[in-house]
């Protein structure tokens, strides 16, 4: 890894520790479907064991989910050391779902599901957490980037010749 990719790392477990305590926060202080409102009429923490993936798909497959996402993770950090991607867009997109899909796997692995917490209380939305967040904006400025910035001879952000 190079010394200009260190950045990135920190960026990463400045995500997933910011998740893993915030989800300890919860644990420790609510009981399960407990609510606590954070901003009234906007936001509430609640305190839900998901055994899924987003909006409890595959409920009950916590283990293969976890595989799944380590998986993943060995895949991007792989992509990063071969590819040395260039684009800081392209970095931040994989560094946002490696941390994301890290801080839910962590759940998997040590808790047995994942900690969500995130509910709004001005909409009817499933319950989240900051992995999710981490994991949606990811794959949003992904896709920007794959469709405004890898094309018309462009490849990892750099012109290819």
């Amino acid at each position: 890894m190079r010394l200009k990719d260190i950045k990135w790392v920190l960026y990463a477990s400045t995500i997933v520790l910011a998740d893993q305590l915030v989800k300890f926060f919860v644990c420790k202080n609510l009981s399960q479907a407990d609510s606590f409102v954070v901003i009234p009429h906007f936001l509430n923490f609640i305190y839900v064991k998901n055994t899924g993936a987003a909006f409890s798909m595959f409920s009950g497959k916590t283990a293969a989910l976890g595989m799944v996402s380590i998986l993943f993770c060995i895949g991007v950090f792989v992509f990063w050391i071969l590819k040395k991607p260039q684009h800081t867009l392209f970095k931040l997109s994989l560094t946002l779902l490696f941390a994301g899909a890290l801080g839910n796997a962590i759940d998997r692995i040590w808790r047995g599901f994942v900690v969500d917490f995130i509910e709004t209380a001005f909409i009817k939305f499933p319950v989240f957490n900051i992995a999710d967040i981490s994991i949606t904006v990811g794959t949003a400025l992904l896709m920007i980037y794959l469709l405004f910035f890898d094309k018309d001879g462009h490849k990892n952000g750099e012109v290819v010749n």
